[in-house]
């Protein structure tokens, strides 16, 4: 009889223990994904700004015309941030630009998983578009671009470096606690 306690103990520790395993699994899954993430909307984002530069070279478009026709890619993740942009734009409440920005941003870095480093890029460009010529707009996009290209290659490089490492560290951790608690 007292063996039958201490198996039913020992049947709820290793329950526990795979909860714990697996759930130290997920943990790490779920960082090495958003380093993926990261990945896929720098790379949006470039798109993104093409499809701006193509804009420009094509039509003379107003701010507010570019943010919206921006918007139109849904599967984008900078579609919501051209939309407020837009938005805020039209408004004509007397905003300056840099506030406009500075407020959508904000929500930029809420929504996405860009770092402060690729904002602050979109923001430095998004400052400057609309206060030259059609060809000096064209040549800061096209700068932007290859600086935001190598924050991508940057970016690979975490996703097999600390994203893997995360991910199998947390799991070792979750395993050695698991070991520790049996």
């Amino acid at each position: 009889m007292i063996y039958k306690k201490r198996d039913g103990t020992l049947q709820i520790k290793i329950f526990f223990v795979g909860l714990l395993i697996g759930s130290s699994y997920l943990i790490g899954d779920t960082i090495h994904k958003a380093f993926i993430k990261r990945h896929k909307e720098l790379n949006e984002v470039i798109s993104m700004l093409e499809i701006i530069r193509m804009d420009l070279a094509f039509g003379l478009y107003t701010m507010e015309e570019i943010f919206y026709r921006a918007s139109l890619r849904k599967d984008y993740c900078l579609c919501s941030f051209c939309k407020d942009m837009k938005e805020d734009l039209e408004k004509e409440d007397g905003k300056t630009i840099k506030e406009i920005l500075n407020k959508n941003t904000i929500k930029l870095k809420k929504d996405t998983n860009l770092q402060d480093k690729e904002i602050e890029e979109i923001k430095k460009l998004f400052l400057t578009l609309g206060q030259s010529d059609i060809e000096s707009q064209q040549r800061l996009i096209d700068l932007t671009c290859e600086n935001l290209k190598k924050l991508t290659s940057d970016s690979k490089e975490e996703i097999l470096k600390k994203g893997s490492l995360y991910k199998k560290l947390i799991t070792f951790i979750g395993i050695c606690i698991g070991i520790i608690l049996i």
